[in-house]
């Protein structure tokens, strides 16, 4: 029987491991992903940022979607938004876990949302995912340059009002490729750690480029979910010119197929092997 999101995270937690959110945007990278939690037997996080869930679902539905790819090892998350709406689609089309992103807002108009939504995914058995401390860059639509440390005095009145199942904080972290790793400030996630209550579970956002003894540390410090987008798009677009490159005759839809399927499940794969088992 499946376990619940809320479970698999607290016994990732237990051993020292976290999982990884993965935004995805085709049908190649979620079979991949699924064969491989699949193969790994390990929990595994498929997330959409809200433009390309929007195409998808106008596309083939939503709920296509989480029939067709939704496993014992697969869970379902939206990323960054801030239509409360929206938001309630997905918690009634089946998500695991959905995220109210009121980072660019005032704490008290951050609260208030984050509440609507939290009492509206508790009736679903669904998790919610804040943030305080703005996460820089642009992905996928959502956000924008620049970003802001999350203060811990805002942190332990979020976190007490709103009850939040998973708090994100920006550290320095950022959406993209990093230039440096000089903004990153992991002592704010090690307070907010110290602070609050030990169950309290964490995400990171923004894991392409960082360092693997960051990871390590912010692991050590409760984030049970670490997204990554970056990457996936990168290995994604290599693997189309390698594809394009060595096959100058005739398109094949099985050999792209079998292209994108090795290379993308090898990614999902290092990263899972890495942190999660």
């Amino acid at each position: 029987m499946k376990k619940k999101l809320s479970k698999a995270l607290v016994e990732l937690k237990k051993k020292g491991k976290s999982t990884f959110a993965f935004n995805l945007q085709n049908f190649y990278q979620l079979e991949a992903c699924v064969f491989t939690a699949s193969k790994l037997k390990v929990p595994v996080i498929i997330q959409f940022s809200e433009r390309f869930l929007r195409f998808l679902n106008d596309k083939y539905s939503v709920e296509y979607i989480i029939r067709k790819y939704k496993t014992d090892y697969t869970y379902f998350h939206l990323d960054h938004c801030i239509d409360l709406d929206f938001i309630k689609f997905c918690i009634d089309s089946g998500f695991d876990s959905v995220m109210y992103d009121g980072s660019a807002f005032a704490i008290d108009e951050n609260i208030k949302n984050t509440l609507i939504i939290m009492e509206y995914a508790e009736k679903a058995g669904c998790l919610v995912e804040g943030e305080l401390g703005k996460v820089s860059g642009v992905e996928d639509g959502f956000g924008e340059e620049g970003s802001s440390y999350a203060e811990i005095m805002e942190i332990i009145r979020y976190v007490k009002e709103t009850k939040i199942d998973l708090m994100a904080l920006g550290i320095g972290n950022a959406h993209g490729f990093y230039e440096n790793l000089d903004g990153i400030d992991i002592s704010i996630l090690k307070d907010a750690s110290n602070q609050l209550e030990a169950n309290q579970l964490f995400v990171l956002h923004g894991g392409t480029g960082l360092p693997e003894n960051v990871i390590r540390e912010a692991i050590s410090l409760g984030v049970v979910k670490i997204n990554i987008s970056t990457q996936l798009k990168k290995e994604t677009m290599d693997l189309v010119k390698k594809f394009a490159n060595n096959n100058n005759k005739l398109y094949n839809e099985i050999s792209y197929h079998d292209n994108m399927m090795v290379g993308l499940s090898k990614l999902f794969e290092n990263y899972l092997h890495k942190y999660t088992l």
